[in-house]
């Protein structure tokens, strides 16, 4: 099972160094399928942040591609 968005979100948040605390406020099934999450952010200096995300259907998956080629002028990028 896929982790859901608000703790994916929370586990991004919660390394950044300008975050004290993160807690999940709430959340919602507005849509079928389509769950929402709030979230509260704590800063260092006390201010707090209010966030909503949410997890949307994932999209079907793409079918094989042929690389595109590399266009002259532009380099190839090192992954």
């Amino acid at each position: 099972m896929a982790d859901h968005a608000g703790s994916v979100l929370c586990r991004l948040l919660i390394g950044h160094p300008d975050v004290a605390d993160i807690e999940i406020l709430g959340q919602a099934e507005l849509l079928p399928g389509t769950i929402t999450y709030s979230l509260g952010v704590l800063l260092p200096d006390g201010r707090e942040l209010y966030i909503d995300v949410e997890d949307a259907p994932a999209p079907p998956p793409r079918t094989a591609r042929k690389p595109r080629r590399q266009q002259a002028g532009c380099p190839a990028r090192s992954g």
